[in-house]
């Protein structure tokens, strides 16, 4: 494995904060420590995708070596914090868990070298997607009365009743009733049913 050439910075960066500091902050940092953290003249997402990606690796490089070291490094977006294991309440490395996929990732520098300006660009513009199908689905629930976990079964039952009462045919509101057959269609395709 590669050593990350900002891995020093990082770790001087976390002993200086013992309450924690989010990755946000430690990019902002790194960019006022380390002019080689810049990424001038690359295009603005994919210098930010560089950026994390190496905040990343490094993170994930110093959880490894300082957990031998009997100090654990909590990685969370908004607080990355040094502790000691025994206060921690984790006993090994998230290496099989769900956080395992994403430790692999960004500990694999082909994922580095090998993304492009578009690739970037297309993850930004899936996440977007999945983004504006959640807050769509979420309205559409809203519309329906119904809170964020409803059943599919109970999206049905609020779907008729709400249908019969406001169709144009039984003296309804026409503009209301398209907005709660617009909702169950979004939710149709969300629930994949």
């Amino acid at each position: 494995m590669l050593d990350n050439p900002f891995k020093a910075s990082v770790l001087a960066l976390i002993k200086t904060s013992p309450a924690g500091l989010s990755e946000y902050d430690l990019i902002q940092r790194l960019q006022e420590h380390d002019a080689a953290f810049s990424f001038d003249g690359e295009s603005p997402n994919l210098a930010l995708f560089r950026k994390h990606f190496l905040v990343m690796n490094a993170l994930y490089q110093l959880q490894t070596e300082l957990f031998t070291q009997g100090m654990y490094l909590s990685i969370s977006p908004l607080d990355i914090r040094l502790e000691p294991v025994e206060d921690s309440g984790v006993s090994a490395l998230p290496t099989d868990n769900a956080a395992a996929p994403l430790r692999a990732y960004y500990l694999d520098w082909e994922n580095f070298s090998q993304t492009s300006r578009a690739d970037v660009e297309t993850m930004l513009n899936r996440f977007m997607e999945r983004y504006l199908a959640i807050d769509e689905r979420l309205e559409a629930l809203q519309t329906l009365d119904l809170p964020a976990d409803a059943p599919w079964k109970t999206v049905k039952q609020a779907y008729r009743r709400l249908a019969a009462q406001h169709h144009p045919d039984k003296g309804g509101d026409p503009a209301r009733f398209r907005a709660i057959r617009g909702a169950y269609e979004i939710l149709l395709r969300c629930y994949a049913v």
